[in-house]
């Protein structure tokens, strides 16, 4: 049962699942919690933060009307699912805070690799 489990954690529905490369998420483990009346709950274990001098960014963006993080990682990036490492660079739990607020200035990291520790803690 437990493998079944983590089968249908890992295979999570939509492009950023933890299979993805990209995903923030990729290479968590699997764990599973039984509550007391049995069940078993499949569930990622939880990702910490990074701090955010583990990155070198590259540049500074200043945010315009309309701008979105998926968008921005897409051209700064290479990859739209990779806007979580915008978030990590700039300390932002929340993604749509870090465009909120047209002249905002956020950092870009660099795209060549993802630190040690990033994905995972």
């Amino acid at each position: 049962m437990e493998a079944a489990l983590a089968s249908i954690v890992k295979s999570a529905a939509g492009t950023g699942a933890p299979t993805n490369p990209s995903s923030r998420y990729y290479g968590s483990p699997v764990l599973t919690l039984t509550l007391p009346n049995g069940t078993e709950v499949a569930y990622l274990q939880r990702r910490i933060l990074p701090q955010p001098d583990v990155y070198t960014s590259i540049i500074e963006h200043n945010v315009v009307e309309g701008d979105r993080l998926d968008v921005l990682a897409a051209r700064y990036l290479g990859d739209p699912l990779l806007f979580w490492m915008i978030c990590d660079v700039n300390a932002a739990t929340d993604p749509e805070q870090l465009t909120a607020q047209t002249g905002r200035t956020i950092k870009i990291p660099l795209a060549s690799g993802i630190p040690a520790g990033a994905r995972n803690g």
